[in-house]
Order: structure tokens, then C-alpha cells, then sequence
């Protein structure tokens, strides 16, 4: 019996901490069928909550090569895959991105290698390397193109083990790997350009994956494994850093998956270079992602740093002036609001601190050209700002006290009014999934691309999918109540957190329950407050 550990991954390609499921798990599960034999399936999350496991290969995936912060379920630590590998007397492989680089640490912090308390450390593609091992060779190589169309439909079985699932399981999608700027070394800190030259996937084989997900019982699905959704299947690939993107490609992949009709359907990464190079097309596939995928769909923007300096020297994709237009083309098609109460289309924006040619004018650029903007008026979802993974090359010391700073000053001035302009107080959220309670409050996110966090201010059932109407905002989460609200079954916990209502009147509320319409309702309050009360209740 083979047991396949997953301690999640998170790297700036791939999302695969609940509740994503990376491609990369799937693939092993699906090398592991195609080489006969069984395995069982184990989470991190799984494990710490004293799940035991029974086989005599361990296969360890893990890769958070840049950890963040997380509701729910953190990638495993460097310390809990130490007491794993000491507990396990059977052959240990490690499988992910850490066998390759190490443990990340977060924060800009060094990475750790954890090769020498396992029998192998996989060097090439997992999936490869696990089916060879299991056929009695040791091989680090690339898997063959078949092998990737095989593996992809073989290991989608396992998404019934995962705790997940159905719901709110998300299944990371990949469409090809490598980066189309390869050529000239890409970013100097990213690992997708040492992939060489982008391997595209097949239009039929990503759909053919798909639907076995769905046949599965899968509802939602982020085509984010890619450096640029827009350049997939490009043209002009290897001749050109930005190479026409391919409208007919992308309409065939969007419109097969669709055509499944998934319950959530979003992508991820692009390049702005690409977007503002060729705005018609651009715009074409911004009209294709409106039409085929759902609501609150993000795109985020490998910036980096608005500093030209620090762009020219470590050859990063864009200038200010092309991602500002790539935002304003986007911005163009999804502003408009969608049916789960999220506009259908935005771009994020991704800062990288810890680069060569930073200076404190880095900084200054970097909170100006957001400053630009908020006073455009474009609608941006996310600002992810993060410390340089020291890979490619040598790690260097930042200003923390500048980072601080600008963190704070970004999420003041930027991110609270943004996130006030995107999900405005009274504001209607559908489908938000509620997964956990920490202390008096529950939270939750609507399934999809860089949710929003939704905090209701008191303690309810969780695991279920709730609308919300938003009550006030923070700088990356907003508050609501659960809506509409029976105001005959809902409890004294809601009823308080309704504006203008408030503990006493709530003791009232409770009082004289039950009501027999909305107008009986609102008899317990004068003119005042009774109009704005009344939106929020139903009897």
C-alpha cells in the first residue's frame, strides 16, 4: 500500500491549500493507477487532527513556496514533516516543489532542504518519477505528453477522498507549464522560465480532465496553473517575450468547460506586457471570460515593482504604462456586477519586495502608481505584497521598516476605500461558504479566485453555503449578516448585529416573537428607523 501525503502547495502558479486541490496531486494519484497500484490519500490537515496511515511507501508532496496567511488548512511546516519522516519506517520519497528547493519559510526568509531524511528526493516531475520507481526504475525526468494526458484523467478519482470535497472543493487546472519569456531568462526570481520552453496543453485533453473532475462530483474549477492565461497557445511563442494571444484557442477551452457548466469557473495570471501589447485581442478575451466563466473572477498582474530600475535590472515583464493599460482593459469588460454580487472580472496586482536596484524611491513609485489608480477609478481586487523566494538568486536584505510601512499605508489608503468601491455597504453576497468559527464570529468566502473573507459577527452552523449583506468593511474582509433574516427563527445573535437594532431592542424582538407579517414586525420601532430596519428582515 502506497500512502499519498498531501501537505499542500502554494506557489505563484498554483494554488493547492484547501480548499484547492493542486493538478500536481492528481497527477500522482493517476501514475500511481496507471502503474497498478492502490494508495490512499492523506492530508496534512488530516494528520494533525490524529488520522493514522498504513503504507509502506510514503510519498510526501509539499511545496509553499510562497506560504501566506490562511483560514484554514497551512501547508506542512518543516518541523511536522521532521517528526513524519522519524515516525515512518517504510520508504519515504518527497515528492513537490520542496524536493527541489526546500521548505519555504515565508517572509522572505531562506528555504531548507529536507533530502536527506528521505530515501529519494524527486528532482523531475513526481508523477514520472513514482510511476518509473513503481516499475522498478529510479529516473528524474519530464512526464511525456501522453503520460500528462493520462495521468490528468486517471487521478481524478482522488478528489472523493479529499476532506473537501464536493464542497467547497476548487480543482486547480493547468493548461501548460513554463513561462513564453524563457528565452531571456523571464523575472530573476522566477522558477517557471527554468522549465525552458512553455508545453502546451491540448484544448480536448484539459476538457477530457474536466469532465472526469465533474463526473466525479467536482462543482468548481480555477484554470490557474499557468504564468499568463493569455498567452496560451499563443503566437509567435519563442520569437517574441509577448506573443499574440490565440482567441480561438481560448474560446475552445473556455467554451468546452463551460458546456460542463461548473458551479465556478475563474483563471488566473496574466501578463500585462501581453494584455497592453495587443489590446484587441486582449479585450476579445476579456468578452470570452465574461461569457463563459462566473463572477468574482480575478486576474492577477505579475507587476512586481513600478520602479524602473528594478525593472530593467531583473528583467521584469512589464512597464507602469503597460499594466496600467492592461488594468484599464480589463477593468473595460468585468466592472460590471454579477449575479453572486462580485463584478465579473478584475485584475489583482502582485508587489515582489527583496529585488535587485530597490531603493526607498521604490517604495514611493510603488504607492504612486497605485495612487493612480484610485484616482482613475479602476477597480482593483487583490494587492498581493510579498518578500522575494530566494531561488534564482541571492537573497537580499530588505527595509523592514519601509515593507512595514508601505504594507500599512497600502492597506489604509488603498485597499479598505477599494474594497469599499467593489462591495459597497448593503451590498448582497451569494453563496458564501462558511467554514469556520474562531472565538464569538464565523467565517467564511465565496468559492473562487482570491475570495473575500466574510465575517457574520456571531457564532453559527458552518460547512453550508449563506448570502450576506455586508455591513461595514476592513482592509481584506468585510462584515455581514446572514440574509434574508427570518426574524421569527433567526437567533438574538443576528437579530442584534441588524443596524440600528442593538442588544435591547433585539431582547424586545425576542420578546414578542412570533410576528405575523413585516408590518407587525415593525411596529416595535418608530418612523426613524423603521425604513431602514425594514430591508433587512423578512417574517
Amino acid at each position: 500500500m502506497i500512502t499519498l501525503f498531501d501537505g499542500f502547495v502554494d506557489e505563484p502558479a498554483c494554488l493547492g491549500v484547501p480548499p484547492y486541490i493542486s493538478p500536481y496531486i492528481r497527477y500522482i494519484a493517476g501514475a500511481i493507477r496507471d502503474a497498478g497500484e492502490e494508495y490512499e490519500y492523506i492530508t496534512v490537515e488530516e494528520w494533525r487532527k490524529k488520522r493514522d496511515f498504513k503504507g509502506d511507501i510514503l510519498i510526501i508532496f509539499a511545496g509553499a513556496i510562497v506560504p501566506g496567511k490562511y483560514l484554514r488548512g497551512m501547508p506542512i511546516s518543516f518541523k511536522e514533516f521532521l517528526e513524519i519522516c522519524k515516525s515512518f519506517k517504510g520508504v519515504k520519497i518527497l515528492a513537490g516543489p520542496s524536493a527541489r528547493f526546500g521548505f519555504g519559510q515565508g517572509g522572505g526568509k531562506g528555504f531548507v532542504s529536507g533530502a536527506k531524511y528521505v530515501d529519494f528526493a524527486i528532482r523531475g516531475d513526481d508523477d514520472a518519477f513514482i510511476y518509473d520507481f513503481l516499475n522498478g526504475e529510479i529516473v528524474n525526468r519530464r512526464r511525456k505528453k501522453i503520460e500528462w494526458k493520462r495521468w490528468s484523467v486517471l487521478g481524478a478519482e482522488v478528489v472523493e477522498k479529499h476532506p473537501d470535497f464536493p464542497q467547497p472543493l476548487i480543482c486547480e487546472i493547468e493548461t501548460y507549464r513554463g513561462c513564453v519569456r524563457w528565452f531571456n531568462g523571464g523575472c530573476s526570481f522566477c522558477i517557471e522560465p527554468l522549465f525552458g520552453k512553455p508545453a502546451m496543453r491540448e484544448e480536448r485533453d484539459i476538457i477530457r480532465e474536466v469532465k472526469e473532475l465533474v463526473d466525479k462530483g467536482v462543482a468548481n474549477f480555477r484554470i490557474g496553473c499557468q504564468s499568463c492565461f493569455f498567452s496560451y497557445k499563443a503566437v509567435g511563442i519563442g520569437k517574441t517575450e509577448n506573443p499574440k494571444p490565440n482567441i480561438s484557442a481560448i474560446k475552445r477551452l473556455l467554451e468546452g468547460i463551460a458546456k460542463l457548466n461548473p458551479s465556478v469557473l475563474h483563471i488566473d495570471n496574466a501578463n500585462p506586457a501581453v494584455l497592453a501589447n495587443w489590446e484587441g485581442h486582449s479585450l476579445k478575451i476579456c468578452e470570452l471570460i465574461k461569457k463563459y466563466c462566473t463572477p468574482g473572477n480575478v486576474a492577477a498582474l505579475g507587476m512586481e515593482s513600478a520602479d524602473e530600475s528594478v525593472i530593467k535590472k531583473n528583467n521584469l515583464n512589464a512597464t507602469p504604462e503597460q499594466v496600467m493599460k492592461a488594468i484599464e482593459i480589463i477593468n473595460s469588460i468585468g466592472e460590471e456586477r454579477g449575479e453572486n454580487g462580485m463584478p465579473i472580472f478584475l485584475p489583482g496586482l502582485n508587489f515582489v519586495y527583496g529585488l535587485d536596484g530597490e531603493s526607498k524611491a521604490t517604495y514611493i513609485k510603488n504607492f504612486d502608481f497605485l495612487n493612480k489608480i484610485m484616482k482613475k477609478g479602476y477597480l482593483l481586487r487583490r494587492i498581493n505584497i510579498r518578500q522575494v523566494a530566494a531561488i534564482r538568486k541571492k537573497k537580499i536584505k530588505i527595509n523592514k521598516n519601509l515593507f512595514k510601512t508601505f504594507k500599512r499605508k497600502v492597506n489604509e489608503e488603498i485597499n479598505k476605500p477599494m474594497l469599499q468601491k467593489i462591495i459597497p455597504k448593503k451590498i448582497i453576497m451569494k453563496d458564501i461558504f462558511l467554514e469556520i468559527n474562531i472565538g464569538r464570529k464565523t467565517f467564511g468566502r465565496q468559492v473562487g479566485s482570491y475570495p473575500i473573507l466574510v465575517c457574520l459577527p456571531y457564532k453559527t452552523n458552518i460547512n453550508r453555503f449563506v448570502d450576506a449583506k455586508i455591513l461595514d468593511h476592513s482592509y481584506r474582509s468585510v462584515t455581514g449578516i446572514e440574509y434574508p433574516v427570518n426574524i421569527n427563527r433567526v437567533s438574538f445573535n443576528i437579530i442584534k448585529s441588524i443596524p440600528n437594532i442593538g442588544e435591547k431592542r433585539a431582547a424586545k424582538v425576542i420578546r414578542n416573537r412570533p410576528y405575523k407579517s413585516k408590518e407587525d414586525f415593525l411596529k416595535l420601532f418608530n418612523d426613524n428607523i423603521r425604513n431602514e430596519i425594514s430591508e433587512w428582515i423578512e417574517v
